[in-house]
């Protein structure tokens, strides 16, 4: 007979990844769906799970572990995301689009220009390679890696977090390079003129040409970003080495 500790523990721990996760975090997305969709994943996943009678206080233990686990596995994927938003403000900032920020109705911020358009241009990405459904696949198993019944320590998980956090700065500005070192082409080749012809107003001309520079470089580079965000959420990209080596070492 499957346990009904089990399958509410397991539920815990879809639930708690499925209200964080970025795709599912969405106030478009109702919180019936995905208190329902996490539901039947824990029902389809409990034949993995044992019938075991404990006391309350261990059971309430195991409860607040399996929330943190659904946290710790959704924060994974949030810094994933990150990266796009970091490569998104670094482009923001050169092209003059520093101060202006639109309001994001989905997850009611202010988020800059760029970081908007590189978050739903990556999320197609991520849905399109099928990113989403090998996430999940990962989560089922995640039972099989930390059983629900077992703890775990944070130790390998930190120095996971860690390689993870440092690979943010360096994919990012792997991605917002090419506009960045556009820019600053354009920066030196405006100050030159400026030296040249000491009338012409550089604060005046200088702003639309670098956005429409900015704007060409964007357009050049999609193919590039799309390689890059591609290897970030394919089965064997990042998001998953990270994934699987967090569940490998926290077992």
């Amino acid at each position: 007979m499957l346990g009904f500790e089990g399958i509410l523990l397991a539920f815990l721990r879809f639930i708690s990844f499925n209200f964080s996760f970025p795709l599912f975090n969405q106030r478009s997305i109702p919180w019936q769906l995905r208190i329902g969709f996490s539901a039947l994943l824990a029902i389809a996943v409990a034949p993995t799970t044992t019938h075991t009678l404990e006391p309350f206080w261990f059971l309430l233990v195991l409860a607040v572990q399996e929330i943190g686990i659904g946290l710790l596995l959704a924060f994974v994927v949030t810094l994933l995301f990150g990266i796009i938003y970091f490569a998104g403000q670094l482009i923001d900032v050169p092209m003059g689009f520093g101060m202006v920020s639109i309001f994001d109705p989905q997850s009611g911020m202010q988020i800059p220009v760029f970081s908007q358009f590189y978050h739903l241009l990556g999320m197609l990405i991520f849905l399109a390679v099928d990113g989403h459904l090998w996430l999940f696949h990962a989560l089922a198993e995640s039972l099989d890696y930390i059983p629900i019944n077992t703890f775990f320590s944070l130790e390998l998980t930190m120095e996971t977090l860690m390689s993870l956090s440092k690979n943010i700065f360096v994919i990012g500005f792997q991605i917002a390079l090419p506009i960045i070192g556009t820019i600053f082409l354009t920066d030196m080749a405006l100050g030159i003129v400026t030296k040249a012809v000491p009338q012409i107003n550089v604060f005046v001309i200088g702003f639309p040409i670098k956005i429409m520079v900015g704007m060409l470089i964007l357009t050049l580079v999609i193919p590039t970003y799309v390689h890059i965000a591609s290897g970030l959420f394919a089965l064997d990209g990042l998001l998953f080495q990270y994934i699987y080596q967090l569940l490998i070492g926290v077992n």
